[in-house]
């Protein structure tokens, strides 16, 4: 069955708790639907209510896949197989399209040879399948029946441990031949977020996400996929860009981007890459048609070591957090740049002169680098401080800026910028003593963004002094990276608004 036709299509979302989610699918201007029998029978919605689930999304003009899960793939019916059987014969009776059952199981195998319009489904909470699994598990599954019934769809949903494994799901969705089955595929946990996202660019027919809390690991939230990644409307010809990092989940950058790209009608999507291995990121880059990606802490110095070119700001500070990948029919070369001299620069230049300013940077990996760099350039005397002088007294020596340990901090500086991750959590203290924000002149720059209220922002408001907020310099370099990535430059404004609508989803 080609994808086109396969009953049910587009973003899928998940109906598990109540009949009030069937108006939630219709408000999402979704086509389809997946009503999780066996959540619902365990909320409480007893078998007659899940039939009028079905009837009422039918009625609406819904597309219904019916699961009835079996709990050893994550569901919650425990019945017999006889029961299942049943209750999925009366859900297409009340007019589901189509039913999902497990590979191997008796109500799969009987509801096949019932001719049921089926999805045989298989899921691994565990780990990877090897690529001869997956071959086998094709074969097994997309079988006839011995009276010639074949599946209208097979869906495969490991667990991936990185990017490279998940991207494997992608292709096997990619190779599907003509007149077999219509294969759902992609990999659930963090490392598969991008393989959710975009799965039916690769010819998968439907992706599934939750109204509510998470159902499966590394669902990404219904409106994201919906208003952000688009991702029902990406295709093969769809240009890929994503934000690289082992936080990359919980990334504003997608919330820029990608609607930046839309604005503009340009076929590209910007995605979370998460992962603790870019290696492995680099070497599935063509498989996932990445054209670009934003590189966050820790991998901003690997990132300038993978390119074939480099700008002369990421040579100076040794650090790159900007690669586009430029194609050529066969041939592809890397880029790299380093935007964040901009991020750094543009948020400190509208509240003060940067020559001469002194400063004090605390942290010496690749953010702390660039802002170094970045602020000599300008003309700003530099201190770095940090915890570790084996680790930051050589980085210090390698840009000829002073450097000290972090208890050396004092009173003295015009600004302090925290290039570390302390601040991330909610919980975690600011990186120096508040005593010593005294002046109102003073400015308190907070690089990280995804705690938008840190011990450091708050301090600083309590104490009176100027602050810089992470978003400032998120969409700062935001603005140069894309005009890397697309050619076009958008407006502060443009990338403010972004972010501003970004927090909707978020806080």
């Amino acid at each position: 069955m080609h994808p086109e036709n396969f009953p049910v299509n587009g973003i899928i979302g998940i109906v598990a708790n109540s009949a009030a989610e069937v108006d939630e699918a219709l408000a999402a201007r979704l086509s389809s639907v997946e009503i999780r029998a066996d959540l619902l029978l365990s909320n409480q919605v007893d078998t007659n209510g899940v039939l009028a689930i079905v009837r009422q999304a039918k009625s609406s003009g819904l597309a219904v896949l019916l699961t009835l899960r079996h709990p050893t793939h994550g569901g919650a019916f425990d019945g017999t197989e006889a029961e299942r059987v049943a209750f999925n014969l009366a859900a297409l009776e009340a007019g589901a399209d189509i039913v999902d059952a497990e590979v191997g199981t008796e109500a799969a195998a009987e509801l096949l040879r019932a001719g049921a319009p089926l999805l045989v489904s298989q899921h691994n909470f565990d780990g990877m399948y090897t690529e001869s699994e997956v071959s086998e598990l094709t074969t097994r599954m997309s079988a006839p029946s011995a009276n010639g019934h074949q599946p209208l769809g097979i869906k495969i949903v490991p667990t991936a441990n990185t990017i490279g494994e998940a991207a494997r799901m992608l292709q096997w969705v990619e190779a599907r031949g003509n007149g077999e089955p219509a294969r759902i595929g992609f990999a659930m946990g963090a490392a598969g977020a991008a393989s959710r996202i975009l799965t039916i660019g690769y010819g998968a027919p439907i992706t599934y996400a939750a109204f509510g809390e998470a159902v499966a690991p590394g669902q990404v939230p219904m409106h994201e996929l919906i208003d952000i990644y688009r991702a029902d409307q990406l295709n093969a010809k769809t240009r890929v860009y994503g934000i690289a990092g082992e936080h990359s989940l919980t990334s504003f950058s997608p919330f820029l981007h990608s609607p930046a790209f839309a604005a503009r009608g340009i076929n590209a999507v910007y995605v979370p890459l998460q992962t603790d291995d870019f290696d492995d990121l680099l070497e599935t880059a063509d498989v996932l048609r990445i054209d670009g990606m934003s590189v966050t802490t820790p991998f901003k110095e690997q990132a300038l070591a993978a390119a074939d070119e480099s700008d002369d700001r990421s040579q100076a500070c040794g650090a790159s957090n900007t690669l586009v990948y430029e194609r050529h029919e066969d041939a592809r070369k890397i880029c790299a740049y380093n935007t964040d001299f901009d991020g750094v620069i543009m948020p400190i230049a509208e509240r003060a002169r940067v020559s001469g300013l002194n400063i004090a940077i605390i942290g010496n990996g690749g953010a702390a680098r660039g802002a170094v760099q970045a602020l000599k350039e300008a003309g700003a005397k530099i201190t770095m401080f940090y915890r570790n002088a084996d680790r930051g007294a050589p980085v210090a020596a390698e840009f000829g800026v002073d450097g000290a340990l972090l208890d050396a901090l004092d009173d003295s500086f015009d600004a302090y910028i925290n290039a570390t991750t302390l601040g991330t959590n909610e919980d975690d203290p600011s990186p120096l003593p508040k005593s010593l924000l005294k002046r109102p002149e003073q400015i308190a720059f907070e690089m990280l963004y995804q705690n938008p209220n840190s011990r450091l922002v708050q301090d600083a408001a309590e104490r009176g002094v100027q602050i810089v907020r992470g978003s400032e310099m998120l969409v700062a370099q935001g603005t140069v990276q894309f005009d890397h990535f697309v050619g076009v430059l958008p407006s502060l404004e443009e990338f403010s608004e972004n972010f501003e609508r970004g927090k909707t989803y978020r806080f």
